[in-house]
């Protein structure tokens, strides 16, 4: 049988523009359709998507962790600070010094849970003694390790030399289990001048082999930091100090010139040594600060950490309880304290029985705040 051949004068039934159209042409279409369903079915019930926030420092900035939903999180936002190299480090961390709960079991629960809370700023140190544990709970976490900053302290009452530093950086890896940390600091300057500038060039090798990606000081003064700089061409990015309310005018001074200078601040002991809280009669809050706490509808451990933030503090509140960390990490954003209100803070009555009774509310004196490498009585 002859194969029929297409006559172009022959007459045609009228077929549909889609029947007509070639074949790839009808897929295409039905794709179209297909995916224009896709869309306007999955749009139906969704808001708009949230736009990013910023603080109001020009320096700040909200960084979302993208680890959140993987960790059950009840924060998905991340407040952050940059640094001079450009890292940006939580603003909201993890303390885990000095309380009955900073050790073992404890603190390998509690570390847990503030990663499963949100929080990505964990602040530890040779002479706490928790690295294993804290190392143990951020591999277990489930959560990048890219995603969660670690800083640690090397130990000057330990480490001594240039050579004993190197060792101590790389068993402070160990015991961590990480290949890294992301914040090194020397704990303090009570080794005095020459042996210090040894301490931190040790630390600037550290970071050359890329053990740490920055390096900082902590209790350390301006003339002290300005020593370092000098004798090495570095200047601290990061200097952890006490930092509250009621501390110094020199510490608070100090503060101020490291905003000036690229340098951040981590303030430790914002709310307080918490194992001494109400302890031998102690007081209460101050009545200003539960008084704003009613007026912005927040806790008074918030109003303390709202100060140190709008000052450019950084914060690393300590604690065993899951409600008080859950309380740290859902400090609201959504007000600020006046420059009135941040003011009557700072003037408020201190808090008596919230310190360290050998040490009292400020830790250094105003001279040690003022005089580099004064040997002082805290260390």
């Amino acid at each position: 049988m002859a194969l029929p051949t297409y006559n172009p004068r022959s007459p045609r039934r009228k077929k549909s523009a889609l029947a007509s159209s070639p074949t790839w042409a009808r897929w295409m279409s039905l794709f179209l359709l297909m995916c224009f369903a896709v869309q306007f079915l999955g749009g139906q019930g969704r808001g708009k998507p949230k736009k990013a926030g910023s603080i109001r420092n020009k320096d700040l900035s909200l960084a979302s962790s993208s680890a959140a939903s993987a960790a059950d999180a009840t924060t998905t936002k991340i407040l952050s600070i940059k640094l001079a190299s450009g890292l940006e480090m939580p603003l909201i961390g993890y303390g885990t010094c000095c309380r009955a709960s900073a050790k073992g079991e404890a603190i390998y629960k509690s570390t847990g849970m503030y990663l499963k809370l949100g929080g990505r700023h964990i602040d530890t140190a040779m002479s706490y003694g928790n690295h294993a544990e804290i190392g143990r709970a951020v591999k277990e976490s489930g959560i990048p390790r890219s995603e969660i900053w670690i800083t640690s302290k090397v130990a000057p009452g330990k480490v001594k030399s240039y050579n004993e530093c190197l060792v101590a950086v790389d068993n402070i890896m160990n015991e961590l289990d990480t290949s890294y940390v992301d914040l090194l600091l020397i704990h303090s300057p009570k080794l005095g001048k020459e042996t210090t500038i040894e301490l931190w060039n040790c630390l600037i090798e550290s970071k050359r082999l890329g053990k740490t990606k920055s390096i900082g000081v902590s209790n350390f003064n301006q003339g002290e930091m300005e020593t370092l700089a000098k004798a090495t061409g570095q200047m601290p990015e990061v200097n952890e100090i006490q930092q509250h309310p009621w501390s110094s005018h020199a510490w608070k001074d100090l503060a101020k010139w490291q905003k000036d200078h690229d340098i951040a601040t981590i303030a430790y002991t914002s709310l307080g040594g918490s194992r001494f809280h109400n302890s031998g009669g102690g007081t209460s809050w101050p009545s200003v600060v539960s008084l704003l706490a009613k007026k912005y509808n927040a806790t008074e451990a918030q109003i303390l950490l709202k100060w140190a933030l709008q000052n450019d503090l950084v914060v690393i509140p300590g604690s065993g309880s899951e409600g008080h960390i859950k309380e740290n990490l859902l400090l609201n954003t959504d007000f600020d304290l006046t420059a009135q209100e941040l003011l009557s803070i700072e003037n408020a009555e201190v808090p008596g029985g919230w310190w360290d009774p050998k040490r009292g509310y400020q830790k250094y004196t105003e001279e040690e705040a003022s005089l580099p490498w004064k040997k002082r009585k805290n260390g």
